[in-house]
């Protein structure tokens, strides 16, 4: 029995929301809206579509696997959203999230009656991430990680509790770093590369760049249009170029 595809959809969007609840919810930095500069212009990016590839989930004989991505662009694309910061407060929240990746994690097995959640220390020792050079890296330990991106941390937990119920309190978020031992980012949401979260045996892998953080890509000959990651048409093999300011190319559904 898996749960049903409604339903993870609803822990998804929950998930979401509450995130960026529990960021805002940050006094230190909160205060830095009150700033008199202007409120940034809402972004262009597809929310609902950036949210589906930041989520990767797993069902399997009764066990459900999930793991979030939660990286720079996604806090700056909904902080301008929600029109509640100035562009300092922007910023300002964004300095304590660039030295890390941020990803939350659950895994549970059905029972009997409910559903049997991992603990978080077992959970946190059995995560780690992988770059696409196949280089893997554990969480940080606390001590290794801001008091900033400590406290934004502990502040989501209750948040997820409160918010979610059981799953809220079985997510953890785990810290890891953003960049590799030459200062090079783990991984970039814009750039072709790979990222995996290993749960225990299972791996959930995303592949980059995400489209939905880049401009359409457009086929000069058939004048369809498809995500921004697609670098051919994947039904005829023509090479694909960026989508120009202004045009209006055919739509083409993203093949299965």
């Amino acid at each position: 029995m898996i749960w049903p595809y409604s339903t993870r959809q609803s822990m998804i969007r929950g998930l979401v929301l509450a995130a960026v609840a529990g960021l805002i919810a940050l006094p230190t930095l909160c205060r830095a809206a009150a700033d008199a500069a202007p409120a940034p212009e809402a972004d262009t990016v597809d929310y609902s579509a950036l949210t589906r590839e930041l989520t990767l989930t797993r069902n399997s004989d009764g066990r459900i696997t999930m793991a979030m991505w939660l990286p720079e662009d996604f806090w700056r694309i909904s902080f301008k959203n929600s029109g509640k910061l100035t562009g300092k407060g922007v910023a300002d929240y964004l300095a304590v999230i660039h030295p890390y990746i941020l990803v939350a994690v659950t895994d549970a097995q059905r029972g009997i009656t409910a559903f049997r959640f991992t603990d978080i220390d077992t959970l946190t020792g059995e995560v780690t991430i992988e770059d696409a050079h196949g280089k893997t890296y554990s969480p940080l330990a606390p001590d290794s990680v801001s008091e900033e991106m400590r406290n934004l941390v502990q502040t989501m937990r209750p948040l997820m509790s409160n918010l979610m119920g059981a799953l809220g309190q079985h997510l953890e978020f785990l810290v890891f770093p953003s960049a590799d031992g030459t200062g090079h980012p783990i991984a970039d949401p814009k750039s072709d590369g790979s990222m995996t979260v290993h749960i225990g045996d299972l791996a959930l892998r995303y592949r980059l760049p995400l489209g939905s953080l880049l401009p359409p890509s457009l086929d000069p000959k058939t004048r369809e249009s498809f995500p921004g990651s697609y670098h051919f048409n994947p039904y005829t093999g023509g090479k694909l170029v960026p989508q120009p300011s202004g045009a209006r190319p055919e739509p083409a559904a993203k093949p299965q």
